[in-house]
Formats: structure tokens, C-alpha cells, sequence
């Protein structure tokens, strides 16, 4: 078990790598009751196809980690949410485009909700009739998420800019995916990316952490996991153009929803990833927000409302700036938010200006160091992208303007896609 401190923001953890590859994560938190512990794999949305180390090929259908999120709460005692209850405990999951997250939260000794996690995680029960019978309530959420606007506007946008990237599609896939997706296909997935040598296990809590490693050793210690090849997910080669370049429909609301956003490459390297998401997030704040004194005038011209809003966001094959809004001057808008990409992409902003963005930012980075949650998911999503926890923090104290106009080069304005979502009196 070794220790890590971390001396500049005073915090430290414990991390060890047990014998049948899982990674375990302690983070002390002494003058807190609550407890919290996640469990990760890094099977997401994104991972439809993956390639292992013997260059053997696997495909799935869309949603496939969604599906076995859903699939793993069922076990031969019964309801595991039932369970947790009973020992005072509360459980919940959920799967993003990059990893499928298992985690409970008490206030009691965590002995035994700890001990369940581990071993409904680890154990896939599933049947031909409990499959299908999963199918109907997936299609049946997936068709309540089509309800929202906000969600349906996110996942619209993916579907017109990528044509070939996984982004394409929603995290829980589409009826057709749901519908052919197969047992098979689930134990093949859950074999390959639920082993422990893929996963990690965070808990933060005020227990001593040899305590807690003790409960987790003794438990996987108790079990055998067959030896797997590591896989990786599938690069795709996606053209750079966008599948679509306008697309309108209408649903039940009041005021056109719309957003302009626009295709990037990928970055590679995590480091770089970083810089270029802090850089160009705070462009957009310096020229999107109410820092700019003209924020108001187009609030004023009915242009923007309280729903308005930019976003970057890179993976290592995929780019997307994001702006979106909810207005009936809708040429007015996408106008504004050019000249707003185009003031962005210069990456000119005050020195005054940038420094107050990195003190909001580095603030409410600090204060997420007191929220269990935060602590774990970013640990997870840094160990997936093997980074240090803190490297984000020293990234955003490194910034200066030379790296704001470096990493607003990566801004590409020619391959560009507009959503717009009407009320359905007006069709």
C-alpha cells in the first residue's frame, strides 16, 4: 500500500494494486461521517469496438455498456438497491460515453455495503428472458429522454456532426441496437472489460485506510478470475466534414431551442487535451458571458435568454465546440455565435481578464476537493486516462496568454452543423 502526498494542496491517498490486477484508491477524509465508494470500468458509449493485444476484433451494439449497467443490478438474492437499503446504504450506477460507474454512499460501517458492491459488480446473472424483458425498459427510457428538449438538442448535434465516431450515438443506444443486442453480447462484454485488472475501485471516507484495504483483500482473495487479453477501444477514421449540416424538427416547447457547433480534430495527448479545454473554455467566458460588456445588449435585443450557453470538449479522435441557445431571432443568433467563434479562435483576451478566470476556476476546483463525488469520478476518469489526480490544477495555474492563442488554433470553423428545435404549432 503505498502512500501519496500531495504537499502544495495538502491532501494525500493510499493506492495499491492487488494481486489479481484491481486498483484500489483510499482517500481519508477524517472529519467526515459519510462514506462513498465507486467502482469503474472504462466501457463506455464510445466502446462499441475494441481491439485486444492479439489484434482479435469485437463489436457491439450501440449501448451495449448502458445495457449492462441495467443488467448488473440483477443477481440470484434479488434487488441489490433492496439490499443496500437494509444496511443502511444507498447504490446507484450510471454509464457516460467513456466508463460505466457502480457506487454507494453511507453514513454507517462500511464493512458490509463494501463487500456487496465488489461482489455484484464481479458476477453476471443474466437469462434469455431477463434480456429481453430489459429490452422494452431501455426503449422505454430511451424514448423518455426523446421527450426532452435539452438531451434530444446534445444528441442531435453528435448525429449531425460525426457520421462514422461512436459519438453519433446516444449512450443507450437506438431501439434497433437495444432490440438485436444479445446474451452473448453481454457476457462477451462483461468478460472482456468487467475483470479486475481493468478496473478501479475509489472509496473516500474517514475510516483508516488499512482497514478498509484489509476488507477488500480479504474479499478477492476469496475468488478466481480467468486470465484476458487487455483490450482497447477501436480508433475510427472519421471524415472531416459533418454528417449533416442543418437538421429541424419539432417537439412540444414554447421557444425555438437551437445550437451552432462546430467539428474539431482530436488530441492526442492528455496533457495538451487539458490545456486546450481550460484555454478555450475560458475564451468562451471572457467573450460569452456577462465578463463582456456586450453580453447584455443581445440579452436586451432578445437574442440570447437565460438558456444560452458554449462548451469545448476534445477526446483524443474527436473535437466539438458547442454553443446553444433558445430564441426566435434564430439568424440573429447563429450570426452572433460566428463572431463570437471568430473573436475566440484569436484567442485575444486581457491579462486582467484571464487571471480572474483562473482564480473562479481554481476556486471552485479547491472546493470540489470537499465533495466525495468529485474527488472519486475525477480520480477514475484520470486513472483511465493514466494522468495524475492534480495535473488538471497545475495545468490551469501553468496558463498564460502565449497558451490561450496556441490552444485556440486547434478552433476550426469550416465544418460547422445547426440544430434547431421548433414548437410544433409552428410546423
Amino acid at each position: 500500500m503505498k502512500k501519496i502526498v500531495n504537499e502544495r494542496y495538502k491532501e494525500s491517498y493510499v493506492e495499491e494494486t492487488l494481486s489479481n490486477g484491481l486498483h484500489v484508491v483510499l482517500w481519508q477524509k477524517p472529519d467526515y461521517q459519510k462514506s462513498l465508494f465507486m467502482m469503474a470500468t472504462p466501457l463506455g458509449a464510445l466502446d462499441i469496438e475494441q481491439v485486444d493485444s492479439k489484434g482479435n476484433n469485437y463489436r457491439f451494439p450501440a449501448g451495449i455498456a448502458h445495457f449492462l449497467e441495467h443488467k448488473m443490478f440483477e443477481t440470484k438474492e434479488g434487488d441489490i438497491m433492496e439490499e443496500f437499503s437494509k444496511m443502511g446504504a444507498n447504490v446507484n450506477a450510471f454509464t457516460s460515453y467513456t466508463e460505466t460507474v457502480y457506487y454507494f454512499t453511507c453514513a454507517s460501517d462500511v464493512e458490509k455495503p463494501l463487500n456487496l458492491l465488489l461482489d455484484f459488480v464481479q458476477e453476471l446473472n443474466i437469462s434469455e428472458a431477463s434480456v429481453e424483458k430489459e429490452k422494452g425498459i431501455i426503449i422505454q427510457e430511451l424514448n423518455m429522454y426523446k421527450q426532452m428538449s435539452d438531451s434530444r438538442l446534445l444528441n442531435e448535434t453528435y448525429a449531425s456532426l460525426f457520421s462514422k465516431h461512436p459519438l453519433r450515438y446516444d449512450i443507450g443506444g437506438d431501439d434497433k441496437s437495444v432490440s438485436s443486442t444479445t446474451v452473448e453480447d453481454l457476457r462477451n462484454c462483461y468478460h472482456l472489460n468487467y475483470h479486475p485488472q481493468r478496473m478501479v475501485l475509489v472509496g473516500v471516507c474517514s475510516d483508516d485506510p488499512k482497514r478498509i484495504m484489509e476488507i477488500i483483500r480479504k474479499n478477492q482473495e476469496g475468488k478466481h478470475f480467468e486470465p484476458i487479453e487487455a483490450v482497447k477501444r477501436k480508433e475510427f477514421i472519421e471524415p472531416k466534414n459533418t454528417n449533416r449540416e442543418i437538421y429541424t424538427f419539432s417537439m412540444d416547447i414554447q421557444t425555438p431551442k437551437v445550437s451552432l457547433s462546430y467539428k474539431l480534430d482530436g488530441i492526442e495527448d492528455v496533457k495538451k487535451r487539458i490545456y486546450a479545454e481550460w484555454c478555450i473554455r475560458m475564451m468562451i467566458d471572457s467573450v460569452f458571458s456577462s465578463l463582456n460588456p456586450e453580453y447584455q445588449d443581445w440579452i436586451d435585443q432578445g437574442i440570447i435568454n437565460d438558456f444560452v450557453g458554449g462548451d469545448i470538449d476534445f477526446g483524443k479522435d474527436y473535437g466539438v465546440l458547442m454553443f446553444y441557445g433558445e430564441t426566435e431571432k434564430r439568424k440573429e443568433f447563429y450570426s452572433l455565435i460566428e463572431s463570437v467563434v471568430e473573436r475566440i479562435s484569436k484567442g485575444d483576451i486581457q491579462e486582467d481578464v484571464l487571471q480572474q478566470l483562473k482564480r473562479r476556476y481554481f476556486g471552485q476546483t479547491i472546493r470540489s476537493l470537499n465533495s466525495f463525488d468529485d474527488i472519486a469520478i475525477t480520480f477514475v476518469r484520470n486513472y483511465f486516462d493514466q494522468t495524475d489526480f492534480f495535473v488538471s490544477l497545475d495545468i490551469l495555474d501553468k496558463i498564460c496568454l502565449e497558451d490561450i492563442k496556441e490552444c485556440c488554433k486547434f478552433i476550426v470553423k469550416e465544418h460547422k452543423s445547426i440544430i434547431e428545435i421548433m414548437p410544433e404549432k409552428s410546423q
